[in-house]
């Protein structure tokens, strides 16, 4: 908000050129001329991804889950030990390690497993 104050600042009472305030403040001529059309920066939305590693994992990583909802709090899995399982129950399917830790963290997240989040 602050950058797209000086900016339309900056055009109207000092350079007076999109390219002289973009040189000036060291920004992008585009940027310039966003803050010159809205006082409001404009907000982009992330874009959602397709997960093609963890389509086929997804349901065995779901099941465990579900499995350690049930079972006593020192006998639930972590990340680590479901990634481990994986590479032995399932070698055909190569999966990082932080892309289950990832997936774990969201999905117990949802669930809101997690006491302190």
């Amino acid at each position: 908000m602050e950058l797209f104050e000086a900016i339309r600042r900056e055009y109207e009472f000092g350079v007076g050129t999109i390219q002289g305030v973009a040189r000036k403040l060291g920004v992008h001529r585009r940027l310039v001329r966003e803050a010159l059309g809205s006082a409001v920066p404009e907000q982009k939305p992330a874009p959602s991804r397709a997960r093609p590693r963890m389509g086929p994992v997804a349901d065995f990583v779901e099941a465990i889950l579900e499995a350690d909802r049930r079972a006593p709090r020192k006998q639930r899995h972590t990340a680590h030990r479901i990634y481990v399982r994986l590479q032995k129950e399932r070698p055909a399917w190569p999966v990082a390690e932080s892309t289950i830790r990832q997936y774990v963290r969201e999905r117990r997240r949802q669930t809101r497993e997690w006491k302190w989040m």
